[in-house]
């Protein structure tokens, strides 16, 4: 986990809609907020990966325009449409959006929402095992599918990895309208190519400035920044906003504090009665905060850091337990933390300061906890 951990925590808590479909904390609560203060009152909205429409119901009541929902999973797609009958200001489109035309393969998953064109790390994570569907869906281009539009205001991207490759095939409309964006970016991104590469974490860094947009995370941070980015970029965040450069100062000056303030209440709120034992959040983030001291400071100054963690921990845990059953935490993570609540802190200190791992090492420093 990242020092962010507690914001991640509760920005991505599973949630379940009404309907009884899971979702995320940040698709109704952070969004809602984003939406609010960027979409004009008559602008027409893309939504990419529509799935039963939880975006579709906050956006119908921010604007009188109209909601273009794009869903390629058929089952889904018919769901939707029985859901939004009747609803004229939704048009619906049972196309898989990408940067070119034609038919692919499509994974159709039990868990709804997990469906790609492919095999994703978002899949693994649902638990999906063999519980898939492949299907043929037809590809289509926004730009083919959307020629005249001219009055777009935002464009949601959530169609598990394939967000680079849709835009890709709207880049007609996106120099039209020069819409707000929100999208997914994250690890479901690396199981595909972009131009003919593979998708690394900095690959949409490079693309926003080709096509002159400013990177936000979903906590109001600018990752402009090369160094920042990294830091945030499929560790603290799995959505982003992409603004148009020409409405920066806008978002920046103006729209940007009363979204922060607006969210930082909501994640607070949520960490102040957290849903699990007080230590969960400070436990994910203690790792990356470690790591960091101890790569920016002397052995001295980085064992009294250690000293002090590990007296924090024996005074919240009567044991290390809860260390050993957090799953936010890595193998190393584990071990780190619970030399420091054995009070072995020159053994964390040199296991911290360890940039790469030999075979076997973390197996030498849990025999280390054994004998203490």
């Amino acid at each position: 986990m990242n020092k962010l951990s507690a914001f991640m925590n509760v920005a991505y808590r599973t949630e379940t809609h009404s309907s009884g479909t899971a979702h995320f904390f940040n698709d109704t609560e952070f969004f809602r907020e984003y939406y609010a203060l960027v979409l004009g009152k008559d602008q027409d909205v893309i939504d990419l990966g529509f799935n039963i429409g939880i975006q579709a119901e906050l956006l119908l009541a921010l604007t009188s325009g109209k909601v273009f929902g794009f869903e390629a999973s058929r089952r889904i797609y018919e769901h939707a449409a029985e859901r939004f009958a009747g609803q004229g200001r939704v048009q619906l489109f049972n196309v898989a959006v990408a940067d070119r035309s034609g038919f692919a393969e499509f994974i159709d998953t039990d868990h709804w929402g997990a469906g790609s064109l492919k095999h994703t790390a978002g899949m693994d994570h649902c638990g999906v095992g063999e519980h898939f569907l492949r299907t043929e869906v037809e590809l289509a281009r926004l730009d083919d599918l959307l020629p005249d539009a001219d009055n777009i205001g935002l464009i949601k991207l959530d169609i598990e990895g394939a967000e680079l490759s849709a835009m890709e095939g709207a880049k007609t409309l996106i120099r039209r309208n020069r819409p707000w964006m929100v999208m997914e970016y994250c690890h479901n991104a690396l199981s595909f190519e972009f131009r003919g590469q593979p998708i690394s974490s900095r690959t949409l860094y490079d693309y926003a400035r080709e096509i002159d947009y400013k990177v936000y995370n979903i906590f109001g941070i600018c990752l402009s920044n090369p160094v920042v980015w990294d830091a945030s970029i499929l560790k603290d965040t799995a959505d982003v906003f992409l603004i148009p450069a020409e409405k920066h100062a806008l978002w920046a000056e103006q729209l940007l504090p009363v979204y922060q303030y607006r969210i930082y209440d909501k994640l607070l709120a949520e960490i102040e009665w957290p849903p699990k034992h007080e230590s969960h959040y400070a436990l994910g983030a203690l790792p990356s905060r470690i790591y960091e001291f101890v790569n920016h400071h002397d052995n001295k100054e980085s064992r009294h850091f250690l000293a002090t963690i590990g007296a924090q921990l024996r005074a919240r845990l009567a044991d290390s337990a809860p260390i050993h059953e957090n799953t936010d935490l890595s193998h190393r993570g584990k071990v780190l933390l619970a030399l420091l609540h054995a009070n072995l802190t020159d053994d964390a200190c040199r296991l911290a300061a360890m940039v790469d791992l030999r075979p076997g090492t973390l197996e030498d420093f849990a025999r280390l906890l054994a004998e203490n």
